[in-house]
């Protein structure tokens, strides 16, 4: 990607996001979940094509890349793209072992080029890293179809405020003081040194921007993409844009009584849009 500064880069490549200490366990992982069963709304876009191209800018240690690859690689041919070479390399690593038909590019987001139109682009917590959002997204969009899908997921305006705020009450302690609370509201992952990239990722980050799904749908349709469904209504059918945008306010108060509860919630939504 293209970030704020070095910092961020340098960040990312001393511990790439949602990476395994262990690559049996990673393997074991991707190997037990199909992720368009994690994301129903992008199987609802694989059901309709034979073959499929698809591209996911961020891709990290390549979890979704390989996962697709894995499960639906008879019918997909998927890119995955990162600024991180240590990423890459890891998610390398998980391919071959694999010996998936996964691809994986080591590329600044802005200067990225390809001459292949995509079916599907994918960008999933990443572009509100980089030095400009819009600008991000409006250039990952030039690489997809006519009629091509967006799916999108960045950090929610309202819905991560009380999260920064929980974590920010604690900037005079340690950071194994954090991490330790950050372990009791993210209980689920089990692999030490995952759990570690989540929470430098989502408490320790040099730089990141919140959005709102109003924001977001706005640019999207200035750049001729309908909006198909958002995860802050739980992927309902749409009637009127207005009722979401009234709606996603509420994730405010809806994220303090996650942490009061002592239940993650990071604040993250996702918009699944389609080019005109």
């Amino acid at each position: 990607m293209t970030f704020k500064n070095d910092d961020v880069q340098l960040f990312y490549e001393k511990l790439p996001f949602n990476i395994y200490g262990d690559l049996d366990l990673a393997i074991e992982q991707i190997k037990k979940t199909d992720p368009l069963a994690t994301y129903p709304e992008l199987k609802k876009i694989f059901i309709k094509y034979d073959k499929i191209k698809v591209i996911d800018f961020g891709c990290g240690g390549g979890w979704l890349v390989n996962s697709i690859s894995y499960h639906h690689g008879k019918k997909s041919q998927i890119t995955g793209v990162d600024s991180n070479p240590v990423a890459i390399e890891y998610a390398n690593k998980i391919k071959n072992k694999l010996n998936l038909n996964s691809n994986f590019v080591t590329s600044d987001l802005f200067t990225f080029q390809d001459k292949e139109k995509y079916d599907v682009i994918i960008s999933l917590g990443v572009l509100h890293h980089t030095n400009n959002c819009h600008e991000a997204i409006k250039h990952i969009c030039k690489f997809g179809e006519k009629n091509s899908y967006l799916f999108l997921g960045l950090y929610h305006k309202y819905g991560r405020e009380p999260f920064l705020n929980y974590f920010e009450n604690m900037k005079n302690k340690s950071e194994e003081f954090k991490f330790n609370e950050y372990k009791k509201l993210h209980k689920n992952i089990i692999d030490e040194k995952k759990i570690y990239s989540w929470f430098r990722d989502q408490v320790l980050h040099p730089h990141e921007t919140q959005h709102t799904f109003e924001e977001i749908s706005n640019l999207l349709i200035r750049i001729d993409h309908q909006i198909l469904s958002t995860s802050i209504n739980k992927f309902e059918k749409i009637d009127q844009l207005e009722d979401i945008f009234s709606l996603e306010k509420s994730f405010f108060d809806y994220s303090i009584n996650k942490i009061k509860n002592n239940e993650y919630f990071p604040g993250f939504f996702i918009t699944v849009s389609q080019k005109k």
